[in-house]
C-alpha cells in the first residue's frame, strides 16, 4: 500500500460514479483513497484520514459549495493539496484562479488524478500531467487534453465501498450505473458539444462498455448490497439495437431488477422498446424541453419534431413503460403562451411524469454565449451565484416573473388539465411568491414519490431524499 491517500469529499447523497471510478483506479494502484459525503463531523473524519490529496468534482452551481468546502478543509488543519474536476471545472477552468484551489483537472480524470497522485507519491514533478492545471507561485500551467480513454471496460468497476460507512446509501433502493460516455448530438444548452470542440472531431468520444462486464458489475453490487432499482444514468441508453437486444438476452435472467435509462424519442422505435420492455425496464426519460417545435429546433437544435414526441409516448404506453419528460422554462424570446404550449405537449402526450426546470445558462455552452453575447443575462449575473435548476432570477426578459410563475405550476397542471385556468389567471396577476413556490415543491414532492414506485421502502428513502435534496 503506497503511503499518499486520497479523500474525496461530496455534497449529495447520492453516486458520484466520476469520483468512484476515479477512487477505483487509485485503489487498483496501490494507493488508500475514500469518498466522503458532507455532514456533520465529516472534516474531522477527513483530518483523521490524513490525506494527502483532497479532491472534488464540481458541477456549475455547486462551486460555492466547493470553495466552502475547502474552506473547511483548510481550518480544519488538514494539510493537502486540492484538486476539482468535474463539468465545471471543465468548462469554467477561471476557478483555478481561486487561491483555494491547487489543481483543476478538465476532461476525464480517471488517469490524471492518478499520475498526479503518483507522482506527489514518489516525489516527481506533476506539472506536465496532461487534463491538469496548476497554480504554481503566481503562473498558472495550463496542460492540454488527453483523448477520451478509449475502453471503458479498462477500468475497474466504480469503489462502492463508502456503502459500507454510509447505511443511507446503502439502502438507497436505486443504484446508478453507466454503461457507455459521450453524447453524439449537440443541443445548445448541453455541455456534450462544448465536449466534442474540446476533444476534436476526431475522438473517439462515443464509448460503450461491452454487455457482459456491465452484467457482472451489476451483480457484485446486487451480491454485496442488494438492488431494489436501477437508475442507468448514459446520455442515451438507447442509441444501438444490437446492444440493446444482447442485453435484453442476459439482464432479465442474471439481474433481474426493475431500471430507468435516458435517451432521445428520436432513437427509439418499436424493435428498441420491445428489448427495454423484455429487459425490465420501467420508466424512460426523454427531453422534450419545448412544446414549440421551432424553439426547440431553432434556439435549443435539439432537431426533434411533435410528431416523434408522440410517437415514442404512443409506443411506450403501448409496452407498459412510463416516461418521464424533461422540460424547459425560460428559453430567450420564450413568450409565456410559448411557456404553456410545453405543458399542453406534457398533456397530450399523457406523461407519466413531468419534470420542469428553468433554463440554466451554464458556462461553455453555445445557448450561454448567444445569450451573453445579446445581452440577454443581468448586469449582475454571477456565474458563482448560479442557483439550482428551478431557479433563474437573471435572464433580461419583461415576462421573466411570470415564466416563472408558470414554471411553479408546470407540474401540476401538465397533470391535471382542468387546473390550468386558476393557474394561469395566477401566474398573470402576481408576482413569484412563497406560496406559489410552496405549489411546486409540493408537486415535485408527489413526483419523487411516485418516481419511487409507490412502494413503501421506496416511499421513506424517497421522503428523506426529498427532504435533503429540496427541503435541505
Amino acid at each position: 500500500m503506497r503511503k499518499l491517500k486520497v479523500a474525496f469529499i461530496q455534497k449529495n447523497w447520492e453516486d458520484n460514479l466520476g469520483i468512484l471510478w476515479i477512487s477505483a483506479l487509485l485503489k487498483a494502484n496501490g494507493f488508500d483513497a475514500r469518498v466522503f459525503i458532507e455532514e456533520k463531523g465529516v472534516y474531522g473524519k477527513v483530518r483523521n484520514f490524513a490525506p494527502g490529496i483532497v479532491g472534488y468534482s464540481c458541477y456549475t452551481g455547486d462551486q460555492r459549495w466547493v470553495y466552502s468546502s475547502i474552506s473547511k478543509v483548510k481550518s480544519a488543519g488538514i494539510q493537502a493539496k486540492i484538486i476539482v474536476g468535474g463539468p465545471h471545472a471543465t468548462f469554467f477552468p477561471q476557478m483555478i484562479e481561486n487561491p483555494l484551489i491547487d489543481v483543476l483537472c478538465r476532461g476525464e480524470g480517471e488517469h490524471a488524478v492518478l499520475e498526479y497522485a503518483t507522482a506527489l507519491e514518489e516525489g516527481k514533478s506533476p506539472y506536465e500531467i496532461k487534463n491538469l492545471w496548476f497554480r504554481a507561485e503566481e503562473d498558472i500551467i495550463r496542460n492540454d487534453l488527453r483523448p477520451p480513454l478509449a475502453e471503458l471496460d479498462s477500468l475497474p468497476f466504480p469503489d462502492r465501498s463508502y456503502y459500507d460507512r454510509y447505511k443511507f446509501m446503502a439502502t438507497n433502493p436505486y443504484k446508478t450505473f453507466i454503461t457507455g460516455r459521450g453524447c453524439p448530438f449537440k443541443c445548445t444548452f448541453c455541455f456534450n458539444h462544448a465536449l466534442h470542440d474540446l476533444y476534436g472531431k476526431n475522438s473517439k468520444y462515443i464509448r460503450r462498455r461491452a454487455v457482459e462486464p456491465v452484467i457482472d458489475e451489476l451483480m457484485e453490487v446486487k451480491n454485496r448490497w442488494g438492488i431494489n432499482e436501477i437508475r442507468f444514468s448514459d446520455d442515451h441508453f438507447a442509441l444501438s439495437t444490437a446492444w440493446l437486444k444482447e442485453f435484453a438476452a442476459v439482464y432479465p435472467k442474471k439481474v433481474g431488477r426493475p431500471f430507468s435509462v435516458n435517451t432521445r424519442v428520436d432513437v427509439l422505435d418499436e424493435e428498441k422498446i420491445h428489448y427495454l420492455k423484455e429487459s425490465g425496464c420501467r420508466l424512460v426519460c426523454f427531453g422534450i424541453e419545448t412544446g414549440r417545435e421551432d424553439l426547440r429546433n431553432r434556439v435549443l437544435k435539439k432537431n426533434i419534431k411533435d410528431e416523434q414526441i408522440v410517437n415514442a409516448a404512443r409506443l411506450l404506453k403501448k409496452y407498459g413503460i412510463k416516461y418521464l419528460s424533461s422540460n424547459i422554462i425560460g428559453l430567450p424570446g420564450e413568450t409565456s403562451q410559448d411557456a404553456w404550449e410545453t405543458i399542453h405537449i406534457n398533456q397530450k402526450i399523457r406523461t407519466s411524469l413531468p419534470w420542469f426546470s428553468m433554463m440554466q445558462y451554464f458556462p461553455g455552452t453555445q445557448i450561454y454565449r448567444e445569450a451573453t453575447e445579446a445581452g440577454l443575462l443581468a448586469g449582475d449575473f454571477d456565474i458563482d451565484k448560479l442557483g439550482g435548476y428551478f431557479q433563474n432570477d437573471y435572464l433580461k426578459q419583461d415576462n421573466l416573473a411570470e415564466l416563472q410563475n408558470i414554471h411553479s405550476f408546470s407540474i401540476i397542471t401538465s397533470r391535471y388539465k382542468i387546473l390550468e385556468p386558476i393557474a394561469r389567471l395566477l401566474a398573470s396577476r402576481f408576482k413569484p411568491n412563497p406560496l406559489f413556490k410552496a405549489v411546486f415543491k409540493a408537486s415535485y414532492l408527489v413526483l419523487t414519490l411516485k418516481r419511487a414506485n409507490f412502494r413503501i421502502g421506496r416511499l421513506l428513502w424517497g421522503f428523506k431524499y426529498y427532504l435533503r435534496k429540496v427541503v435541505g
